[in-house]
Parts: C-alpha cells; sequence; structure tokens
C-alpha cells in the first residue's frame, strides 16, 4: 500500500508543521480546498504529495497542476501526517482523536477556514476522510465542553463540502488481515477501520447529525476493482501479498456516490483530465460554487440547541412542504416544552433566505398589548438579513404591503395575537409570504387560517440521543453500571425535550450511581402528578431542589421578579452581588444546567417559559405552605383587593405592631415577602411594605417615601419610586445606603425649595451608597450634584433623563473609576463637560442627547475604552482634536447638532464600525475618512455634505451605505473599490451620474436609487453579478446599458423596482 514518493519537481510551501501549500493564485483566493491521505504502510514516503500522483505518463501531483487551471482563484492545500498502519519508536502512535486535534491548530495558523468569504471544501482518500470527519466532529463538541474558540466556530462555518475517496465509513477487513494475516505491530489507527468499529459508526453518527446541522454538501467515489499490495506480516514468510477489495461499495456510499472502474490506490490517482474519478471532483468544486450562497448570512439566525436538526430534521421537511404547498401559515401546537419554539426556529433559519423580509418574535404571551407587539415586530424586521435602521416611529402601516416576509410569532396565547396577525396579513398582502406560529392553545389556532401541525413528543430513540448529548458530551460516554439508569431516566423524561435537556445537563457531572438513582426515585415520584403541568414541573424541580440555597434564591428571583420585565442581568447581578457574592459564577451554574438562557448582560433574563412558570410557582408559595416571597399584581393575597382592607387594618388582621407578638397568618405571609412588583390596584402603603423585614427588591409605580408610617426595610438591594419624594436624605437616612445595589426614580421631585443652595438637593452623604452600581434618575428637579457624588466607588452605570434642571456635573464626577455607562437625555439647561470628565477610563457608552453643551472638553479623547457614542440633538459645534485618540470608538452616531466640520484626527479611529451622520452642520468629510479600516456600515441623512473624499474608496471593509436627502453631486472613480459593498442606498441627492467603475462592486446585493438626478447607468452595470435586490425610483434614467439585459445578469435578482 506504500506509493512512490513524489517527483523531485515538485515545489511546495510548508505553512505550518503539517499543512503544504501546493497551489497560491498570487491574490486574495476565493476558495480553499484542502487534500487528506489514507494510511500509508511506509514511514519514508511523503504522503501529502505522493497519495495525489497521477497514474498517467507525466506522473505528476495532480491537485497542484490540473486543479488550478480549471480554477485559477483557489488556494489548493494538502496535509500530512502520522497514518503509519504499523508502529515504530518514532510511527503509528496516535490515535484519530490526537491527529485531528494537532491538525486543527495546524490548519488555523495557515488560516484555513479565517476568511469570512472564502469557502473551504476538504477532500480525503480513504482514513484521511476518517480524519475529515473526526477534525469537524472534534471541532464541533468543543463548544459543548465549554472551550468555545472562534477560529475553530469560523472553520466550521467556512466548510461548505466534503469529497470522499473510498472511505470506510462503515469499516474494512483489508487493511489489518490481509489474506487472514496477521499484521505485525499494528498501528492503534487500524481500530477505527475495522468493521462494526463502535467508535467509528458513533463518529458517523455525530459527523452525520453535524452535516444536517452546517448543510455540508457531500459526495464521493468508491472502487470496482481488487488492489495488490505488500505488508510485512507475522508469519514463516518475510512478507504477505494481497489482493483485495479494501472498501467495499456498502461501506464508501455515502452523498453523492458514484462506484468506479479503479482499484483503492488508482481511485485518487487519476490517469488523465478525463478520467471520471478526477471529474466528480471538480463538478463538486463547480457546483458548490455555482450554488455559493449569494446572501450574507442573516444578522437575526436564530440559536437551537446543537442536536434539534438532527432530532427535527423530518419534522423541517414535513412542515416545510406544508408552507410551500399548503396554506400561508402554519400553526406549530403542543405543551409547554414539546419543542414548538426549537422547531420555529430551525424553519425560520431554513427558510429565512428566501425571503427579503423577515422577523422572529419570541415570547408574545409576555408582551401586555397588540401594540407592544407591533412594535416588538417593526423593531425586529430584517431586510435581506439586514436590520432596518429605521425607527418604530417611522414605520406605516402599508409599509410592508406586497413585500415576501416571512414572519414568526412564538407563543401566541389569546384573541388579540390573532386579530394581531390577521391584520399584518391583510396588509401585507402578499401570496407569497409565510407566517409561522406556535401556541399550547389549539382553541386560539383553529381561528386562524393556517394548517395545525402538532408537535409531538420524541420518541425513545430521539429521546436518548438528546439526553446523551447533555449528560455524556462527545467524547464521554457512561459507564457500564450506568447505562440501564439511563434508559429508565430517558423513559420518565416522557419524550419531552425540555425534560431531557434540564436532567440531562444536571447528571452530566454525576459519576456516583446512587446520584443517579435519586434522580430516578424523583422522576417516579412526579409521576403522581396528575396534571401534565405540574406532571412537568415536578420533574424540572428535580433540578432545582439540588441547587445551593444561594443558586435557588437567584433562580427564583430570576423567574418570578427579573423575567418579563424591564430589568436587565446586569441589574440582577448588581443586587446578587450584595445578596449573594460569586454572582457570576453562581448564575454561570444556572446557565449550564439549562435552567436559564445564556444572556448579554445588558437584556433582559429569559428562560423557558415551563420553567419560569415553576419559577413563580415556587414563589408563590407552591409547595412551601403557601408561603409568597413575590408579590406582584397577579397573586398578591385576595385580603389586599377586599373593600374592607381598611377596616381589617384596624383590626390588626394582617400584621401586629407589637414586635413579640405571636400573631399568626398573614402577618407571616407579609413577613416572608422578598420582591414586591407594586402597582396602583394593590391595597398595599408604606406601612405595610415596613412589615416586609425580608424585603429586597422593591418596584414602585405609587409609593411615596414621605408618608406617615412608610419606613422601607434595610435589606432592599433594588429600588424603583415613581412619585413624591422631598430629597435623597430619606434613603441615606433610613439605612438604605448599605445595601442598595440599583437605584431609579422617576419623575420625583427633590424639592429646590427645601434647601437654601441647589447643590444639597443632592445630599452630601451620597458616598454613603457604596453598594450603589446602578443609578437612574429621570423627570428629577435637582440643579447639581454634590463633590461627593464622584466618590461613588462602585457605580458603573448611570442615567439622567429629562433632568431639565441639570446645569453642570462637578469636577469631582471624574472619580467614578467604575462608570462604564453614561446618558444624558434631555438635560436641557447642561452646559459642560468637566475637563475632569477624560479621567472617565473605563467609560464604554456615552449618549449626550439635547443638551445645551457647546463643546467637549479637550480630555474628552483620554476616554480609553469609549467604543460607543451618540450625540444627538446637542449644541456642540466641534469635536476636540483629541477625538482621533479614541482608539477602542466602534459606534458613533453624530445627529442633530452644530458640529461645523470634523477634527483630521476623525480618520484615526481605527476601530470604528458603525457611522451615522444626520441633520448636522458639516459640508464635508476630511481626506482622512479613507482611513477608517474597520468601518462596516455608513449612513448620512439630511446632512450638507456635497461631495465624498477620493480616499473614500479605501474603506475596504465597507458593507452598508446609505446617503439619504444630501446634496452629493457625484461619487468619486474609487468607489468602485468597495469590494466588500453588500448593501447601497441613494435617496434624495443630486447625484447625475454613476462612476464607470462602479460595476467592480462585486458583492453588491442590494441597490437603491432613488429621486436622484441619474439619467444613466454606467455599462459596468451588468457586472454586479451578486446583486440580488434592485430598486430604480423617481430618477430620469431613460435607457439601460446594454450589459443590463442578458438572462446571466438577473439569474440572482429575486426583486426588481423601476418607477423612472
Amino acid at each position: 500500500m506504500s506509493l512512490p514518493p513524489a517527483c523531485s519537481a515538485t515545489s511546495t510551501s510548508k505553512l505550518s508543521d503539517s499543512v503544504y501549500e501546493l497551489y497560491n493564485p498570487g491574490v486574495e483566493s476565493v476558495l480553499d480546498v484542502v487534500f487528506f491521505h489514507g494510511l500509508q504502510s511506509s514511514h519514508t514516503s511523503v504522503p501529502h504529495l505522493s497519495t495525489w500522483i497521477s497514474s498517467g505518463s507525466h506522473k505528476e501531483v495532480w491537485p497542484q497542476t490540473w486543479i488550478p487551471q480549471e480554477f485559477p482563484g483557489a488556494r489548493i492545500l494538502s496535509v500530512e501526517y502520522d497514518a503509519s498502519i504499523s508502529t515504530s519508536p518514532t510511527h503509528g502512535r496516535l490515535d484519530l482523536y490526537l491527529t485531528a486535534e494537532s491538525l486543527m491548530h495546524n490548519l488555523i495558523f495557515a488560516k484555513v477556514g479565517q476568511h469570512p468569504w472564502r469557502p473551504v471544501i476538504l477532500v480525503g482518500h480513504s482514513y484521511g476522510g476518517l480524519v475529515i470527519k473526526q477534525l469537524c466532529v472534534q471541532a464541533h463538541f468543543s463548544e459543548s465542553l465549554h472551550r468555545s474558540d472562534k477560529q475553530i466556530a469560523r472553520f466550521l462555518n467556512s466548510v461548505t463540502g466534503i469529497f470522499f475517496y473510498g472511505t470506510p465509513h462503515h469499516g474494512s477487513s483489508s487493511f489489518f488481515t490481509p489474506n487472514g494475516t496477521k499484521l505485525k505491530d499494528a498501528s492503534p489507527l487500524l481500530d477505527y477501520v475495522k468493521l462494526l468499529c463502535a467508535d467509528a459508526g458513533r463518529l458517523h453518527e455525530y459527523f452525520d447529525a453535524l452535516r444536517v446541522n452546517y448543510k455540508w454538501s457531500i459526495a464521493g467515489v468508491g472502487e470496482s476493482r481488487p488492489t495488490t499490495f505488500i505488508l510485512d506480516a507475522e508469519s514463516q514468510n518475510a512478507v504477505a501479498v494481497s489482493r483485495e477489495m479494501i472498501v467495499v461499495e456498502a461501506s464508501a456510499r455515502y452523498g453523492d456516490f458514484t462506484v468506479e472502474p479503479e482499484d483503492h490506490i488508482s481511485l485518487c490517482q487519476p490517469k488523465s483530465r478525463t478520467s471520471n474519478t478526477y471529474i466528480r471532483l471538480t463538478s463538486f468544486l463547480q457546483r458548490l460554487q455555482s450554488n455559493k450562497e449569494n446572501r450574507r448570512i442573516p444578522d437575526n439566525l436564530q440559536t437551537v440547541p446543537k442536536m434539534a436538526m438532527s432530532l427535527h430534521s423530518h419534522l423541517l421537511v414535513e412542515v416545510q412542504n406544508i408552507l410551500r404547498e399548503g396554506p400561508a401559515a402554519v400553526a406549530l401546537c403542543g405543551m409547554g416544552g414539546v419543542g414548538k419554539t426549537t422547531l420555529a426556529k430551525l424553519l425560520f433559519n431554513e427558510l429565512c433566505a428566501e425571503y427579503e423580509y423577515t422577523c422572529f418574535v419570541s415570547r408574545c404571551s409576555d408582551m401586555k398589548n397588540t401594540k407592544e407587539i407591533e412594535d416588538k415586530v417593526y423593531s425586529s424586521m430584517h431586510h435581506l438579513g439586514k436590520q432596518l435602521t429605521q425607527g418604530v416611529e417611522k414605520w406605516k402601516p402599508t409599509d410592508l404591503r406586497q413585500k415576501i416576509l416571512l414572519l414568526v410569532l412564538d407563543d401566541m396565547d389569546n384573541g388579540s395575537h390573532v386579530a394581531f396577525l390577521q391584520d399584518i396579513v391583510s396588509k401585507n398582502d402578499c401570496a407569497n409570504s409565510r407566517y409561522i406560529v406556535t401556541s399550547r392553545n389549539r382553541d386560539i389556532l383553529n381561528s386562524l387560517d393556517s394548517c395545525v401541525f402538532d408537535v409531538k413528543f420524541l420518541n425513545p430513540k430521539s429521546s436518548t440521543k438528546l439526553f446523551m448529548s447533555y449528560a455524556f458530551p462527545y467524547p464521554t460516554e457512561p459507564r457500564p453500571s450506568l447505562k440501564e439508569w439511563v434508559r429508565k431516566i430517558v423513559k420518565k423524561c416522557d419524550g419531552l425535550p425540555l425534560t431531557l435537556e434540564v436532567i440531562g445537563t444536571y447528571l452530566k457531572t454525576k459519576v456516583s450511581d446512587s446520584i443517579w438513582i435519586q434522580c430516578f426515585q424523583a422522576l417516579d415520584e412526579a409521576e403522581n402528578v396528575v396534571s401534565l403541568d405540574e406532571k412537568l414541573w415536578a420533574k424540572l424541580r428535580v433540578s432545582y431542589d439540588r441547587l445551593g440555597s444561594q443558586e435557588k434564591n437567584m433562580f427564583l428571583d430570576a423567574a418570578s421578579f427579573f423575567s418579563n420585565s424591564t430589568w436587565n442581568l446586569r441589574e440582577a447581578k448588581a443586587c446578587w452581588r450584595v445578596l449573594y457574592g460569586k454572582e457570576d459564577l453562581r448564575w454561570q451554574t444556572l446557565v449550564d444546567l439549562s435552567l436559564v438562557y445564556n444572556v448579554k448582560e445588558e437584556n433582559s433574563i429569559q428562560m423557558h417559559a415551563q420553567l419560569r412558570s415553576l419559577g413563580i410557582r415556587l414563589a408563590s408559595g407552591w409547595g412551601t405552605g403557601g408561603r409568597c416571597r413575590t408579590w406582584t399584581p397577579k397573586n398578591v393575597p385576595s385580603e389586599f383587593n377586599s373593600s374592607n382592607y381598611n377596616e381589617r387594618i384596624a383590626e390588626g388582621q394582617f400584621y401586629s405592631n407589637d414586635p413579640g407578638s405571636s400573631s399568626t397568618g398573614m402577618a407571616t405571609h407579609i413577613e416572608e415577602v422578598i420582591a414586591l412588583r407594586h402597582e396602583r390596584s394593590m391595597l398595599l402603603d408604606p406601612r405595610d411594605i415596613g412589615q416586609m423585614k425580608k424585603l429586597q427588591y422593591l418596584d414602585s409605580d405609587e409609593l411615596m417615601l414621605n408618608e406617615v408610617g412608610g419606613k422601607l426595610p434595610k435589606n432592599v438591594t433594588l429600588l424603583r419610586l415613581s412619585g413624591d419624594v422631598n430629597n435623597l436624605h430619606d434613603l441615606v437616612d433610613r439605612g438604605l445606603a448599605r445595601s442598595l445595589a440599583v437605584l431609579d426614580l422617576t419623575g420625583v421631585d427633590l424639592h429646590p425649595t427645601c434647601f437654601p443652595t441647589t447643590v444639597t438637593c443632592f445630599p452630601t452623604t451620597v458616598s454613603d451608597f457604596q453598594n450603589l452600581e446602578v443609578m437612574k434618575l429621570t423627570f428629577c428637579h435637582f440643579e447639581g450634584l454634590p463633590e461627593a457624588f464622584g466618590q461613588l466607588p462602585r457605580l458603573r452605570h448611570l442615567t439622567f433623563s429629562w433632568c431639565e434642571r441639570l446645569r453642570s456635573l462637578p469636577e469631582a464626577f471624574g472619580g467614578l473609576s467604575r462608570l462604564q455607562s453614561l446618558e444624558l437625555d434631555g438635560c436641557l439647561t447642561l452646559k459642560a463637560l468637566s475637563e475632569g470628565f477624560g479621567n472617565l477610563h473605563q467609560l464604554q457608552t456615552l449618549k449626550i442627547n439635547g443638551s445645551d453643551i457647546s463643546e467637549l472638553p479637550e480630555s474628552f479623547g483620554n476616554l480609553s475604552q469609549l467604543q460607543t457614542l451618540t450625540i444627538y440633538g446637542s449644541d456642540i459645534s466641534k469635536l476636540p482634536e483629541s477625538f482621533g485618540n479614541l482608539s477602542q470608538l466602534k459606534t458613533l452616531t453624530i445627529s442633530g447638532s452644530d458640529i461645523s466640520k470634523l477634527p483630521e484626527s476623525f480618520g484615526n479611529l481605527s476601530q470604528l464600525k458603525t457611522l451615522t451622520i444626520s441633520g448636522s452642520d458639516f459640508p464635508k468629510l476630511p481626506e482622512s475618512f479613507g482611513n477608517l479600516s474597520q468601518l462596516q456600515s455608513l449612513e448620512i441623512y439630511d446632512s450638507p455634505i456635497s461631495e465624498l473624499p477620493e480616499s473614500f474608496g479605501n474603506l475596504s471593509q465597507l458593507q452598508s451605505l446609505e446617503i439619504r436627502d444630501s446634496p452629493i453631486s457625484e461619487l468619486p472613480e474609487s468607489f468602485g473599490n468597495l469590494s466588500q459593498l453588500q448593501t447601497l442606498t441613494i435617496s434624495g441627492s443630486d447625484i447625475s451620474k454613476l462612476p464607470e467603475s462602479f460595476g467592480n462592486l462585486s458583492q453588491l446585493q442590494s441597490l437603491e436609487i432613488s429621486g436622484s438626478d441619474i439619467s444613466k447607468l454606467p455599462e459596468s452595470f451588468g457586472n454586479l453579478s451578486q446583486l440580488q435586490s434592485l430598486v430604480i425610483g423617481r430618477s430620469p434614467i431613460s435607457e439601460l446599458p446594454e450589459s443590463f439585459t442578458p438572462r446571466s445578469f438577473w439569474r440572482a435578482v429575486t426583486t426588481a423596482v423601476f418607477e423612472t
């Protein structure tokens, strides 16, 4: 089986220890093709070359010489690794796992799969095909083991296809027993190619699931003739000669497969470029190139569990067929936890590339009214995979008319949701639009004109597969003693994906048989519950009951108070830092156990609806003797809603003023309350609140601190008040300073007449708030802040909203060493930022909206961590020259300001990715603008900018450009150099012609030209090979270029509108 060495004339470039470059196009390649060799009998051969030598007369390494002639833009690579079939001190000792692990690092070092627009195709001969499969599986499952690597993720997403030459997917007998002779010093690699090898079978199963998940194309060829080879053997003879079929058709067949008249070696050594084994590969490469996804990866792809695609693939096909052939709407129905949302996400991910407009709205049941859902739909709308930039307030009901729309509404639960969907369908009025909804309530779905699809429980095989993926992430396996308990526990999970996930993740690290037995017993006890929902909650509670006390409290806080609220994870963690400590570690425990979703800290807490229901039930006293820890308008005890409330107060039925009183009943209930969401409908006053001695979270619309008897418990860590508070001394004097982590005062009147000077409206003792991390002050009437304000040691997030009397910030404001975000919104009389402002070295986000600030301090450039800056509706007339020092700035919005010019240092913003300029006074961009090497999105609205600098074409990463209502008269000739531009909108400008270089925009997918003076399109226009959406409206274009008319130009265009 040893192959002859490559000819000496072969020239390769070694990129890493294992990766060799056979051909480089000399320019940025459009495709990477990587070859993997098979097993070798010789230690001295160069298999990365010798495997691929043509059997024709020229004996050339055909991937190096033939493929570049047909694919001149492709980079051709070949990898080498230890694949010896016998062992020696230096060879044949690495198993498949270690080989793949080493290769992955070498491929990444060689930049394989690290370019967002360069697909990767893998080609493997024999055992090399198994190496490819192991490589992909290990890379994928590294994320399951919390070793996520962006480079590995990029590699997996760049792979588009795999071609197999005679790969033994289901094993072979010939490698290790030629003619029944035992191989001398057999390598452990041979174990993987044995017939019925369990590891190889499992590898193929995992890989096939990934194939579906990543949409990889698979093709290959197999041999039909026996192979003659010579091997050292452990016998009286020195050698053994074998002539056998090495990989039979049944083992090699996979994907788009054909059998060719070749043996195992000649299969990958074609005689000429007309050989079938070569044509099959090049046809595969050509097909992948022509079928390459033209559209960019949508920004709104939904995250789904790793095993979801393989488990639901048959349902996916079934529902897709219904959508394509049946009614416009499909309704997915089933109990909570059965997988409706997961299936909806999979459908959305599969279909979204086919629709011009797409939108996925989760958890409709959490939204209070139709207006909230409507706002969510419009704010989440994407066009060609990119989120629309226009705000909700700019949408009109007719904006979606006749647009091809894919809309998903998840968890509909009432008639108003149905009415909203019907209204959308009516306004959209497009036969090609499709709608997907999910609900537990079949009666609601029956009122829709839709096909109702019942999502059923998983069968035992799929249930076991899903459970194993959580309990034993690859490559771990259960010990023999646990296998029977796996079967029993899976059966108790009743085929519900949610239960299988929660129980599987709970048991993932448990090695003791006794823990598995106890888990089974707890699940068995839950079978006694009659209600389906309560039975599910009882089983989910198995994981909850085994949490530590602090993690339990955090779960209950998240489910009953923070989830489905205006509070985000960041604010919850600020409270937990004070209450429990180790909040990041404890939160990660909940995430790892699948009890909550992993969300960014600036987002609201999310969890599965059934887990939230479990948490709410537990917080409301379910299984705890009726003691409720969280009071909301929905579950406040009925006594507090009765008409004789005042009389009962007088009778002392709810609580006693005597600390030594032995009264029971509601007094105990009040003292147990930890979280209170107070609204006007609740008959509670400050005296009631004062009895809640364990209260930690108070969110109130009506409570007034200055009322008689009002005294807040000292353990409150989160406080939101909306109403009258005489002054912040109330909070300090009442002992709240020690614990308070989040403070939100809305509509509070801090009366300045109560004090001799305006500064004292904010107490000088404000520095007592040692744990305060989040402060929001809205519609407050103070005029200044004390110097002590700069001594809040933990303050990270600060908002002043419509504090119209606030005139200045103290010089000590720069002492807020941990401040990460600052919003100055509607502070109309704020005149300046102090020079000490530049000392906010941790500031990442700054918003200045509607102020009297005329200039930024020169120290502004010292904000070394600033990433997002919004200047809107202010009197700022210029930016300091130090502005270019903002080395981490990524997003900049300048709107409605008096800025007359941008500093020349503006081009130094090396990390700037998103720039929006609207309603500003500067007439041109600086020449240094072209130095913004990372800029991806640029929007210019309602601006006097009349020209773009010639350096504009240097914006090599620019993907989206919108120019609206600006007097730009022409585009520079360098415009055609924008090689990554995908979306271009020119509306309401003075542009009269497009440059001839316009046709060089090789990635342009969406083009809108409206309300301009353009009368003619350049001849190069027909070169826009990636164009999908074209809108030409209200333009005096009278003729089209010749290049515009061929059918080849229109092959990708899905939307074309002309209004001239």
